[in-house]
C-alpha cells in the first residue's frame, strides 16, 4: 500500500481501525466505519486473535454498504496491477508443520504478552487508585485530628537513648551535640557503641564523654549495626528506649514526642517523622520529597490502622520489655528495624507514629551511594517478609496481614521492579499508533504521584512547587530504585548474602526547626566546639 500510494494508485493509506478486536457488536464495527470512511481507504479487520464472529457477521452489511456507495472492492495483485503471485505466494505443498508451528506459537505468545501488560495495567491503577484514597483519607484525618491530640504530661519516664557508629566522624559530632541538648536533659542517658571504627569516630566521642556524664562510650570489634544495638540494649539502665541513627539529627523536644505514646501500655514502639536536611543537589531533593509523600505519608495513614510495618532505627522509641518480648533486636537480615517492627506486631503491640517527634537525616548525595542504600534496604524487606511470611494475608493481624504486608510486596517491590518494562512497553505502544491507552495509563500513574505529593507537601507546610519534582523523578529517579529492586530481587532468588556497605558521610545536611516562636538551625557538620552548639533565635 505504501508503494501504491507514492506510485498515485491511491489517494490516501490511512486506515480505519474500528476495533473489532475489543469484540464490539457487528452493528457497532459497522457504523465506526461509516464514521471513519471519509478520512481512510484502507479497513483493517482482524481475522485472528480471539472470537472473531462479530466481524464476520459484519462483513456482508459491509461490502453492501460499500457497494451503495459505490466503491470498488478489489484484492491487493489489482491494485498495485502486479500477478497474483507476487502478494499472496503458494504455500509450497512440501512446507513442514513444525515452522509453521513455531510461528503461529511465537505470535500467540506475543499477542498474550500484550494482553497480559493490559490486564496489568489496568488492574495496577485501579489498585494504585484506591490505595491513594486510603491513604490520602486517612492522612488527611490524621492531620486535623492531630491539633486537638492531647498528651498527658504525667508520664515522664526515664530514658536510654542507643545508637551504634562505624566510620562516622564526618556527622557524629552534631549528632551528639544536638542530642545532649534536648529537652528535659537529666531524664535520658546516651550509650554510644563504637563498632570497629577505623576513623576518628571513637575520639570525637571520647572527648564528648569526657565533658559530658550522661553519654557512656563503648567500644567493640566491628560485628555489624544490629550486635551493637544489642550491645547498648544490653548496658540501657531504664525501660524507655530511643533509638536514632549516627547521621540523624533531634529536635530539641523530639525524645519528649517520641516517648509520649508509650503511656499506653499497650504500645511497644513509636515512629519518629524523618525528613532529609536541606538537601543541595537535585538527586536530594528527589529523595527529601520521597520522604515526604512516600515514607511519611503512609505512616500518618497506618497509624489508625495499626499497620506500620517498620519503624525506622533513625528517630524511634521502644519499651524494653516489648523488643524482649518480641524476641531482641536480630542480626539475620539486613533491615534489623523492619524485622523488630513486624516481630513486635506479632508479640500482640502496637505500633504507633507521632509527626510531633522530628528528625533530620542524611540522604546519599551520589548515584552509586543512593543505589547502594536502596539495593541493601529492598534486599532487607525482602528477607523480613519472608521470615515474617506468615504476616501475609493473615487476618488476625488485620491490615497489616491484609493490606499493608501485601501492598509491599505489590507497591513496593512487584511494581518498581517492572515499572521499566511497562515504561518500555508504553513507548513502543505509542510508537505502534496505541497512543490514546498507553497516555491514559502513563497520565493516571503521574496524576496519583502528583497528587500525593501535593497533599504531602501540604501537610509538611512544604511550598506546592516543590510537589512538581514528581515529573522529572519519574523519568530520572524511579528507574534507578526499580534496578535496586532488581539486583535485590536477583540475589535473593540466587540465595547470596549481602553485605553492609560503605556508608558515604558527607555532613552537608542541614534543617530549621520551628516550634511556636522558636527556630533552631541544626547544621550536621559543624565545627563548634561545644555540645550546645545549637544556635536558637526568637
Amino acid at each position: 500500500l505504501i508503494l501504491a500510494q507514492e506510485l498515485g494508485y491511491i489517494p490516501t493509506m490511512a486506515s480505519i481501525d474500528p476495533l473489532d478486536w475489543q469484540t464490539p457488536p457487528a452493528g457497532q464495527i459497522l457504523e465506526r466505519i461509516r464514521q471513519d470512511r471519509p478520512a481512510g481507504s484502507v479497513i483493517l479487520l482482524h481475522d485472528a486473535g480471539g472470537d472473531r464472529s462479530e466481524t464476520i457477521a459484519a462483513l456482508p452489511e459491509l461490502i453492501a454498504y460499500l457497494k451503495a456507495r459505490g466503491d470498488e472492492i478489489v484484492p491487493l495483485h489489482r491494485l498495485l496491477g502486479v500477478p497474483k503471485e507476487a502478494v499472496m505466494p503458494a504455500i509450497p505443498s512440501a512446507d513442514p508443520a513444525p515452522p509453521r508451528l513455531v510461528a503461529g506459537t511465537g505470535l500467540n505468545l506475543v499477542q498474550a504478552l500484550e494482553n497480559g501488560l493490559w490486564g496489568f495495567l489496568m488492574v495496577a491503577t485501579a489498585l494504585l487508585f484506591l490505595r491513594t484514597l486510603l491513604v490520602v483519607g486517612l492522612a488527611l484525618r490524621r492531620a486535623r485530628l492531630e491539633p486537638h491530640v492531647t498528651m498527658t504530661d504525667d508520664f515522664n519516664p526515664l530514658v536510654s537513648v542507643i545508637l551504634a557508629a562505624h566510620n562516622e566522624e564526618a556527622v557524629l559530632g552534631p549528632t551528639l551535640r544536638a542530642l545532649l541538648a534536648s529537652e528535659d536533659p537529666a531524664h535520658f542517658e546516651v550509650i554510644l557503641i563504637v563498632d570497629g571504627s577505623t576513623d576518628r569516630t571513637g575520639a570525637i566521642v571520647a572527648e564528648l564523654a569526657r565533658m559530658e556524664p550522661r553519654l557512656r562510650l563503648v567500644s567493640q570489634p566491628n560485628r555489624g549495626k544490629a550486635v551493637a544495638l544489642r550491645s547498648a540494649l544490653a548496658l540501657a539502665r531504664h525501660e524507655i528506649i530511643v533509638m536514632l541513627d549516627a547521621d540523624t539529627q533531634f529536635a530539641p523536644d523530639t525524645i519528649a514526642e517520641l516517648v509520649r505514646p508509650l503511656a499506653d501500655p499497650q504500645v511497644g514502639a513509636v515512629s519518629g517523622h524523618i525528613r532529609v536536611g536541606m538537601p543541595t543537589n537535585l538527586l536530594g531533593r528527589f529523595q527529601a520529597l520521597e520522604y515526604l509523600s512516600a515514607f511519611n505519608l503512609d505512616r500518618r495513614a497506618f497509624d489508625a490502622l495499626n499497620a506500620i510495618t517498620v519503624v525506622p532505627g533513625a528517630a524511634s522509641a521502644y519499651r524494653a520489655e516489648a523488643i524482649r518480648a518480641a524476641g531482641g533486636i536480630q542480626s539475620d537480615t539486613l533491615a534489623e528495624d523492619t524485622d523488630l517492627t513486624l516481630a513486635l506486631h506479632r508479640a500482640g503491640y502496637r505500633v504507633r507514629h507521632t509527626p510531633r517527634a522530628r528528625a533530620v537525616t542524611e540522604a546519599p548525595r551520589s548515584i552509586r551511594g543512593l543505589f547502594r542504600q536502596r539495593k541493601r534496604w529492598s534486599f532487607g524487606t525482602l528477607q523480613c517478609l519472608w521470615k515474617h511470611r506468615r504476616l501475609f494475608c493473615n487476618p488476625a493481624f488485620g491490615w497489616l496481614g491484609c493490606f499493608a504486608i501485601p501492598g509491599i510486596w505489590f507497591f513496593q517491590l512487584l511494581l518498581v521492579a517492572l515499572a521499566p518494562v511497562v515504561d518500555l512497553w508504553l513507548i513502543l505502544a505509542l510508537l505502534g499508533g496505541a497512543a490514546g491507552p498507553a497516555l491514559f495509563y502513563a497520565g493516571i500513574f503521574l496524576t496519583v504521584d502528583l497528587a500525593l505529593a501535593l497533599i504531602a507537601c501540604r501537610l509538611e507546610g512544604e511550598p506546592a512547587r516543590t510537589a512538581w519534582l514528581v515529573l522529572p523523578m519519574r523519568l530520572l529517579y524511579r528507574p534507578l530504585l526499580s534496578f535496586a529492586v532488581l539486583s535485590s530481587l536477583h540475589r535473593a532468588l540466587r540465595g547470596t548474602w549481602m553485605a553492609w556497605g560503605r556508608q558515604d558521610r558527607w555532613g552537608q545536611a542541614r534543617r530549621r526547626w520551628r516550634t511556636g516562636v522558636t527556630s533552631c538551625n541544626i547544621v550536621i557538620g559543624s565545627s563548634a566546639p561545644c555540645w550546645r552548639s545549637v544556635w536558637l533565635a526568637a
